[in-house]
């Protein structure tokens, strides 16, 4: 008997995976598969933003606290940078939120919202004062 997508998802997506693989396409649910495929490709999205947002606000960090920066804010901004770029390399269609223009601002919002608070943070430009090409190239801190 077949699971129920609304009942036991975790076994519905085991079902679809054997249907997959052995090629019995008639039992596959390719409605809520194609919807499951698109929350996919939201969640990468989303996961991309997120991390997106930290680099930002660790940038944001550096430029306004100078005073206080350290080896450990370096590092951390490195391997976002390093988790940001495998993401690309893995998935390059998701460079295009990169330059996204309401990605980029909703990202930079949302950083923002992480040093709100924090000692010279408090006039933070509402428009990023650098773009994510920027903030992603291994040699930029801003000053």
């Amino acid at each position: 008997m077949a699971a129920s997508y609304e009942n036991d998802f975790a076994e519905w997506t085991r079902e679809q995976a054997f249907w997959l693989r052995s090629g019995d396409l008639a039992l596959l649910d390719t409605q809520h598969l194609a919807e499951e495929a698109e929350n996919i490709v939201w969640s990468c999205r989303r996961e991309l933003a997120m991390r997106c947002v930290g680099l930002q606000a660790h940038l944001a960090r550096w430029q306004r606290q100078s005073g206080h920066r350290c080896g450990l804010w370096r590092k951390l901004i490195d391997l976002q940078r390093t988790q940001i770029l495998r993401m690309l390399n893995r998935s390059p269609s998701l460079r295009r939120a990169v330059g996204d223009a309401d990605f980029v601002q909703d990202v930079w919002l949302d950083a923002l919202m992480r040093v709100v608070g924090e000692d010279h943070c408090f006039d933070l430009p509402e428009a990023c004062p650098w773009s994510l090409e920027q903030a992603l190239a291994q040699d930029f801190f801003p000053d």
